[in-house]
């Protein structure tokens, strides 16, 4: 029995193997074109990736620190109405 058990493991380790270098050609020049750009890559399943360009995060904190301008503001901001 032990000897079944060892060749139905290996059988999922030979596939495994097989499956993340499929995985990998498929998507290599698009990661390497990503990677190149300064882009993070994340596997997310066969054949897909979640490609993000960090610049993402320096927008979201400028949009932040202007949002905390204005609400620092809003006091003075108030609306004439004529």
């Amino acid at each position: 029995m032990l000897y079944v058990t060892e060749r139905i493991s290996r059988f999922w380790t030979w596939l495994d193997a097989v499956v993340t270098h499929a995985d990998q050609a498929l998507c290599a020049n698009q990661d390497e074109r990503a990677r190149q750009h300064g882009w993070t890559v994340t596997k997310t399943g066969f054949g897909s990736r979640h490609y993000r360009d960090p610049r993402f995060d320096a927008l979201k904190a400028a949009r932040l620190a202007d949002a905390a301008l204005w609400a620092e503001d809003a006091p003075l901001r108030t609306p004439s109405w004529s």
